[in-house]
């Protein structure tokens, strides 16, 4: 007991001393860009996150994503219609009853964290992985590495386009709830539950139609909260499909086979 709870603090002080050097404690000193269709707002959450060094990445840029529709565009013009019109209120009518429940349920941090956790946790009782330690960690590891890279691509593409969410672009968009404090583009919800879903999907291939269900009704849920455009949920998706790519591709000669 006591060399496994040795060699447990062995590790973890390995692990505490790459993250005392991946960058995250840097100083934002920058300024918020400035534009008819830039962000508003102050103290953005966390604008260097994209440059934290990675797990499988090269860098939060490698897969980033072209620029979001301009403001003024045509396609800004339907994707926002879209926000606009989709039916929302408090209380809900019995017409959007159900899309309102999903997007408070995915609501905020805890909306792409916990029940990913809930489902991995659920996955390895299935599977009766919870016997055998190793295979379990190494479901952990694999589907927290693409959150994390997930987390910096995504955070890199906010930051080098400071889009603005619906409801600043056209006050009428109401929202039930107020938006994150960062720029829309691409959506956190749809980069951090994608690549989460895209490795769960490959660790339990059965179930991989009914994972990435659950990640585009995270996706979805922010439209229906009215704080996304399509383009963001589709920028998103797509990133974090790439990364997860990257990080299966890994997975399948690490020696687990």
């Amino acid at each position: 007991m006591n060399g496994g709870l040795e060699l447990g603090r062995a590790v973890a002080q390995l692990v505490i001393a790459c993250a005392q050097a991946d960058g995250s404690d840097a100083v934002f000193t920058c300024a918020i860009q400035q534009g008819a269709c830039n962000w508003k707002g102050a103290t953005p959450v966390l604008p260097l996150a994209g440059t934290w060094k990675t797990w499988a990445l090269t860098s939060g840029s490698q897969f980033r994503p072209g620029p979001p529709p301009a403001c003024d565009s045509a396609q800004m013009a339907t994707e926002l219609a879209e926000v606009k019109n989709f039916p929302r209120s408090i209380p809900a009518p019995a017409a959007s009853f159900a899309t309102t429940r999903l997007a408070f349920y995915w609501q905020g941090t805890e909306g792409f964290i916990k029940p990913w956790a809930d489902l991995i946790i659920q996955k390895i009782s299935e599977r009766r992985l919870d016997t055998n330690p190793p295979r379990a960690a190494r479901v952990y590891a694999l589907v927290n590495m693409a959150y994390y890279d997930s987390l910096i691509a995504c955070w890199d593409a906010k930051y080098n386009y400071w889009a603005i969410w619906p409801n600043q672009l056209d006050p009428m968009v109401k929202t039930l709830f107020p938006n994150p404090n960062h720029p829309s583009f691409p959506s956190a919800h749809a980069s951090l539950s994608g690549g989460q879903a895209e490795l769960l999907a490959y660790l339990f291939p059965r179930d991989a139609e009914s994972i990435r269900g659950l990640a585009a009704e995270a996706s979805n849920a922010g439209i229906w909260a009215g704080i996304h455009y399509r383009s963001d949920i589709d920028a998103g998706l797509a990133m974090s499909k790439q990364v997860a790519a990257l990080i299966i591709e890994r997975a399948k000669s690490d020696g687990s086979q």
